[in-house]
């Protein structure tokens, strides 16, 4: 199952528990909290929403410090029920009868067993239908998504992405927001970001480059927009990921049993 997994800074050793969990038990496991600055309000609980609401990811699993707010900024999107749950039982029922599609934690409440069952039991059972009121058919939404994937590094005009449904750009403008939550150019400027931070975090890719390679006519419109949703500038944004890279790569090694050492040195 693909799973999109966040949390805020509180909860940043736990989600890393629970996602290697995940690995192991052979799920596709993104972290959303990677495309957002680890201060930024209840940002993450969006993401995890958003990358279900594009079918990145089929289920989303919040830990937080602030289930509240989370929970509040997951459901702001259209089509994503998240709700909090403390025993397997609920998030069983949540699934299967409510079609709750984003399982928030409560860190002050969290044990790693206990977790674990409630974790294992909300991804054992079968999803409810989530039926979206109002906005572009689910189809036609998918359909803008994956053009706004696909043409990251081109101009993405909103008449453009009218003509992609086949719609006027005001009916257009309008039925996104009710599905998104956002408007379309404000969707288009997030992707372009989120893709930056992908190769940022991947390499030294002059800024200039990564600016072009994401649909951005000039470097400072780039870091104009990045520092507005992401927090920081994108020099800071690579420094601080790929600062914490050797640190990760470090913990893994930590974390593993001889067997596995031995058979990496093999």
């Amino acid at each position: 199952m693909r799973i999109a997994i966040g949390s805020d800074q509180a909860g940043q050793a736990a989600k890393e528990q629970i996602a290697a969990k995940l690995v192991e038990a052979g799920h596709e496991v993104t972290d959303a909290t990677s495309a957002v600055q680890p201060h930024s309000s209840a940002d993450y609980a969006e993401q995890v929403a958003m990358l279900v609401l594009r079918h990145n990811a089929e289920r989303g699993i919040i830990i937080t410090s602030r289930v509240v707010g989370a929970s509040v900024a997951a459901n702001r999107v259209p089509g994503i029920r998240a709700a909090a749950c403390h025993d397997a039982y609920s998030a069983a029922i949540g699934a299967k009868a409510e079609g709750m599609n984003v399982l928030v934690l409560a860190l002050h409440s969290l044990e790693q067993d206990r977790a674990q069952e409630v974790v294992d039991a909300y991804l054992g059972a079968t999803l409810a239908p989530v039926e979206v009121v109002g906005g572009l058919p689910p189809r036609r939404l998918q359909r803008v998504f994956s053009h706004v994937r696909e043409n990251i590094t081109q101009e993405l005009a909103v008449a453009d992405l009218a003509q992609v449904v086949g719609m006027s750009q005001y009916y257009f403008s309008k039925l996104f927001k009710l599905s998104t939550g956002t408007t379309p150019h404000q969707y288009v400027m997030r992707q372009r970001v989120e893709r930056a931070q992908e190769i940022l975090r991947e390499g030294e890719t002059p800024l200039a480059e990564v600016a072009t390679h994401v649909g951005f006519e000039t470097q400072s419109h780039f870091t104009s927009v990045f520092r507005r949703l992401a927090g920081v500038t994108p020099k800071h944004y690579r420094e601080v990921h790929q600062a914490a890279a050797p640190m990760d790569t470090l913990a893994q090694d930590l974390n593993q049993t001889p067997q596995q050492k031995s058979a990496r040195a093999a």
